[in-house]
């Protein structure tokens, strides 16, 4: 408690005051539109919104994920349904309202850890003993999560975004905090801390389980190159123990329902069937419609209201009908793979092709009609572009571990939308890295020009970390 206090009325001295204070203002720019979100939600929330209020209602009115009447659950990654019937339990009631507050506040959390990662950024690339670099890195990278449309989308609708927004920035603070040399008393215990963070992460996006174990990997390769083996394997141990605590009940609990081994969620056979299906061009809306009109002989837009109401579950059940035998999420799979089969065997540019428009939507547009405009796409081609510029300025300054702990979770998150569903809100938990790497590119823009000299990356080098 003592060094936690110490720590806050540190902060002045640590940032300055200026800059507390625009932070705090930030902060309360960001609220506003995530409160009017709440009270003023999106009128046409997603599907995969439906499911999760609905698993919520069920764990706070039932004790189970799901109850009888709704199929497939396990589909749904368990995260957000748990964290949003723990709020209707404290509030006493099922209401979407309550939810969306929990929301808003993890917005309002989201833009201070930002602000602390884009900080640490910027004075990992200034000059010794510099905090402007930082603190404008740290600010603009507040800003911009305030901000961004999609995240104030995201509020207006119950989803797993949001908590995973929050965690992400949170656990590469952590882990690169625990990666300083000069530790304080029990380092290994510091990797307790990252290691939860990643596991609780991959509750909300199963996907981010791969990047939890890519990080302990990595957290292996850096105490082996600065420690020694005995060293890393025990840091290593430490860091997996952490984040599998989290995850592990809940695979027993899959066992026993489902009679396999499923670590988080089954819907990766679906997003695979869709993201192998090169006529709708792996995307979800085409799929659906393609789907309707077969199964239901009626044609709908793929972007049409209409077509946003449509259940799309009894759709899925009769793709996987084609084997009767397998579990829905196992058929879909296999259908998916052998989607990809033909598909590649037959026209194999055609698909390299889709595979490049899929993450290419996935990363120039993005969740709710503002970033979905020709303006919104310009603008979120250009955050990408400027987060790009941001990971070569930090290899130009030699800070390969802040590289590389940025770069891997959007790497392989990008390397699973390729492969599978892309859709634009798989970038979304990942724009809380984009921002504090484009700040980065433009605050060094910024600082260079107004130093009335060329830069170059031995003018504001540092030490490599």
């Amino acid at each position: 408690m003592h060094a936690a206090a110490d720590r806050i009325h540190s902060l002045p001295q640590r940032y300055g005051r200026r800059t507390l204070v625009l932070l705090g203002l930030i902060a309360v720019l960001g609220l506003g539109p995530r409160a009017y979100a709440v009270v003023h939600p999106v009128a046409n929330p997603a599907d995969d919104s439906h499911a999760y209020f609905g698993l919520a209602k069920a764990i706070y009115e039932e004790g189970s994920f799901g109850g009888p009447s709704f199929h497939d659950s396990s589909d749904w990654s368990p995260g957000a349904p748990w964290l949003y019937a723990a709020a209707f339990a404290v509030t006493g009631g099922a209401r979407e309202g309550t939810a969306r507050i929990v929301e808003a506040l993890l917005g309002l959390a989201t833009i201070l850890v930002v602000f602390a990662l884009g900080e640490r950024l910027g004075r990992a690339a200034s000059r010794p003993g510099s905090k402007e670099l930082g603190s404008a890195v740290g600010l603009l990278s507040a800003f911009a999560v305030a901000v961004y449309p999609p995240f104030i989308h995201s509020t207006g609708e119950l989803m797993s975004e949001p908590p995973a927004m929050l965690l992400l920035p949170a656990a590469i603070l952590a882990w690169l905090w625990a990666a300083d040399a000069g530790a304080e008393r029990h380092p290994l215990a510091r990797w307790l801390v990252p290691g939860v963070l990643f596991g609780a992460l991959a509750m909300f996006r199963p996907e981010y389980l791969l990047v939890g174990i890519a990080f302990a990997l990595l957290t292996a390769i850096r105490i082996v190159l600065e420690r020694g083996w005995k060293r890393a394997l025990a840091t290593a141990a430490i860091f997996l123990a952490a984040m599998i605590v989290l995850i592990l009940p809940w695979t027993v609990r899959n066992y026993v329902v489902l009679e396999r081994v499923v670590p988080i969620s089954t819907g990766g056979g679906k997003a695979l069937y869709v993201g192998t299906f090169l006529p709708a061009d792996g995307e979800y809306q085409r799929v659906k419609a393609i789907l309707y009109e077969r199964y239901d002989h009626v044609s709908l837009p793929p972007q049409s209201e209409a077509l946003n109401e449509v259940n799309p579950v009894p759709l899925f059940d009769q793709v996987a009908a084609r084997y009767p035998d397998l579990p829905r999420d196992s058929a879909l799979g296999k259908i998916g793979k052998q989607n990809f089969s033909m598909y590649f065997g037959e026209d194999p540019l055609g698909y390299l092709g889709m595979t490049a428009r899929k993450v290419g939507r996935m990363w120039s547009s993005g969740v709710g009609a503002a970033m979905s405009s020709d303006a919104g796409r310009a603008i979120q081609i250009l955050l990408v572009a400027l987060g790009l510029v941001g990971l070569v300025l930090l290899g130009l300054r030699r800070r390969w571990w802040e590289l590389v702990s940025l770069a891997t979770p959007i790497a392989l998150v990008t390397a699973v939308g390729a492969i599978s569903l892309a859709a634009p809100r798989r970038n979304e938990v990942l724009m809380t890295l984009a921002f504090p790497l484009a700040a980065l590119a433009l605050s060094s823009a910024v600082a260079a020009l107004s130093s009335g000299r060329k830069w170059s990356p031995e003018q504001a080098s540092s030490p490599p970390s």
